[in-house]
């Protein structure tokens, strides 16, 4: 079977590829299984690394979008970044929001595997959506066929490979021989810098479609700083950090989970982060997501992470000195720390170069994580879809 794009993968950034393709074109997406998959950080199996089927990671996504568009690694414009978010959050207008240091989060996330059959359903006779896996492909200067698992085989003029951080080296590596998968992949990750006694409450402001809450970077662009209210054992030094690194970093029905788990201060703190409730406090947690390169090693198996402690250690170390706010009680358990589900960097970029892949007019793609060096301090994923959003609009410009 004959496409004019195929595009590996689910999640955000393969949405990202299917907005920004011309609806007349054919376009076959390989969703992963029915039954999906998923890989975690470590062996408590809390906090998702990888998830092989419909929606990817993009199920598991707060839906934070950052307005700063600090390291704004896909080149986007300003009129790119709106029209994009004006698709999913037609009641909030940006205008004098771009470029102010604030996050948005939405009453309800993007969720792609939702928004992909979606456009199933709009653009019926030229848009599919199947169940499988891809297991390799092969390509030249005209095009590219894919082998799924299941034995089925498919061409088409372009190849968009939006498998996620850990799949698409793997698949890089079985189509194309060892030696484009890194042996290490960077992240995000939260530390708690310490206790806030009480100042003025953050300037919260709501639209229609969610909550914009102030962010703080650090001048080196590595570390994004946000407050929190803290309540009842959150009011305690280091409680706080140790609740949420138990219970992990909460996702999609995180209020429903913590309810559970009867974790009063954590409630509370999920409340406020989903709806900016109750946001003046007595103190505040002063919480780091900072970026540490080359934070885990890739290894084979169940566990496809290994922490890299010092490297990580001494991210949060350095964000927790820096963090820029008068009489802070620092953290006493410089140990614990959350991981970000911001993996990136795990294809090596100089071996992509050398194959072909990425470049101008070539017809196979990486767009998702993977290939990106840097992501900065900032929540990554809408912008990861903006940049695959305005790779396909680029080369749909540049085939006429």
């Amino acid at each position: 079977m004959v496409f004019d794009d195929i595009i590996i993968g689910s999640g955000l950034s393969a949405l990202g590829t299917a907005l920004g393709l011309a609806p007349q074109r054919r376009i076959l997406v390989l969703a992963g299984p029915a039954r999906g998959a998923l890989m975690y950080y470590d062996r408590r199996r809390v906090v998702p690394c990888a998830y092989l089927g419909a929606g990817g990671l993009g199920n598991y996504w707060h839906g934070v979008i950052p307005m700063s568009l600090a390291s704004n690694f896909g080149g986007a414009t300003d009129a790119e970044f709106a029209a994009l978010f004006a698709r999913f959050y037609p009641g909030t207008p940006l205008a004098g929001r771009l470029r102010e240091a604030c996050l948005f989060v939405p009453w309800r996330a993007i969720r792609p595997a939702r928004e992909l059959a979606r456009l199933q359903r709009h653009r019926a006779g030229t848009f599919s959506l199947c169940p499988q896996t891809a297991d390799r492909f092969l390509w030249n200067d005209s095009g590219a066929s894919v082998s799924t698992t299941d034995g089925t085989h498919y061409r088409c003029r372009r190849l968009w490979i939006a498998a996620g951080c850990l799949h698409t080296p793997a698949l890089l590596n079985r189509s194309m021989g060892k030696g484009l998968a890194r042996e290490c992949v960077s992240d995000h990750v939260v530390c708690y810098a310490g206790l806030l006694a009480a100042a003025a409450a953050p300037a919260i402001q709501r639209s229609r479609d969610g909550v914009f809450f102030p962010a703080l970077y650090a001048p080196s662009g590595h570390t994004l700083y946000t407050r929190r209210p803290a309540r009842f054992g959150f009011r305690r030094l280091d409680i706080g950090i140790e609740q949420r690194a138990v219970f992990g970093l909460p996702t999609g029905s995180a209020v429903a989970k913590i309810m559970r788990r009867m974790s009063a201060g954590l409630l509370a703190e999920a409340l406020y982060n989903r709806t900016g409730l109750f946001p003046t406090a007595s103190a505040y947690s002063v919480y780091a997501q900072t970026l540490v390169p080359d934070a885990y090693a890739l290894t084979d198996g169940a566990l496809p992470l290994q922490a890299r402690t010092d490297r990580i250690a001494g991210a949060t170390a350095e964000a927790r000195e820096r963090a820029p706010f008068k009489d802070l009680q620092h953290s006493l358990r410089n140990d614990l720390y959350i991981p970000g589900i911001h993996l990136h960097h795990s294809v090596d970029l100089a071996a992509m170069r050398v194959a072909g892949l990425n470049q101008q007019g070539s017809p196979v793609q990486v767009v998702d994580a993977s290939g990106i060096a840097s992501i900065g301090a900032d929540f990554h994923s809408f912008k990861l879809m903006l940049l695959a959003y305005r790779r396909a609009l680029e080369a749909g410009a540049s085939t006429g």
